[in-house]
């Protein structure tokens, strides 16, 4: 593919995304058009609700407003806030959060997902957009993810996508690409996208390609798992495995701010 040529076209009712190799329908999208103060919308979004204790991450995802809430002009808004108090899963933490799925809603195959978000500026934080498969009676690290973005705020310049399986023997195997941009993550929108299709991965920031992983350089330490429905997931983490250590110098809310999220196949 060559870099740059994506391109948003509409006419006569359709909405498509092109970069001259192939053209993908809008299928699904959420331009977050509601109220101040209230929810992302429950008939494309799931609140998830419980502290995410396997990555150490430091958060409570809860389903409050005051963690997941549209501003009233255009936006989602996910806030990690200082709250002590008990998780809906029993751990007790210091933070609250969001994490929103699409999980038993709605599901992609061989898409395109993108997203146009302002990172939060926070040493500490790790908001992500990705997805994972779904298929019955087939578990993580076998049903494959694919992260469209990642961030970490001691990096606010820095953008990863990585796509994570499992290789003969169950065991978890992941491929990266990553991305320097000249401005800070954190100062402005960007668009986020990663597509894929039977063959390959790839990943974009504002319509320019930065990687991508091919099936064979898959198959070499893997399974290639990417050939089943998936589902949406966006969340902001403080801390973890990737977010890091969190300074007691870090100030709340930690923001992040998301105009749109779109999805072509």
């Amino acid at each position: 593919m060559v870099a740059g040529l994506v391109a948003v076209l509409v006419a006569a009712g359709l909405t498509a995304c092109s970069d001259g190799e192939h053209e993908r329908t809008l299928v699904w999208s959420d331009d977050f058009d509601g109220p101040n103060g209230a929810l992302p919308d429950p008939k494309k979004w799931e609140l998830e609700q419980f502290a995410d204790a396997t990555d150490d991450e430091k958060q409570c995802y809860t389903n409050s407003s005051d963690n997941a809430h549209t501003d009233g002009n255009g936006y989602l808004v996910i806030s990690a806030i200082k709250q002590a108090g008990n998780c809906a899963d029993g751990w007790y933490r210091f933070i609250t959060s969001a994490r929103l799925t699409t999980r038993g809603i709605k599901t992609f195959e061989h898409a395109r997902f993108e997203i146009r978000a302002k990172m939060p500026p926070g040493v500490g934080t790790w908001p992500a957009f990705w997805a994972l498969g779904q298929e019955k009676g087939v578990e993580w690290p076998e049903v494959g993810e694919i992260d469209a973005m990642e961030y970490v705020g001691r990096d606010r310049n820095h953008v990863i996508g990585t796509v994570h399986g499992a290789d003969d023997e169950g065991k978890h195997w992941f491929l990266q690409a990553d991305h320097d941009s000249d401005t800070l993550l954190s100062a402005d929108m960007h668009t986020y996208a990663v597509q894929w299709d039977g063959d390959e991965v790839q990943w974009f920031i504002d319509g320019e390609e930065y990687g991508s992983v091919t099936k064979d350089e898959v198959e070499d330490v893997g399974h290639w798992a990417f050939d089943r429905p998936y589902y949406l997931i966006l969340n902001l983490a403080i801390g973890g495995v990737l977010g890091g250590e969190v300074p007691d110098s870090l100030t709340f809310p930690q923001e992040l701010v998301v105009d749109w999220v779109r999805v072509y196949e």
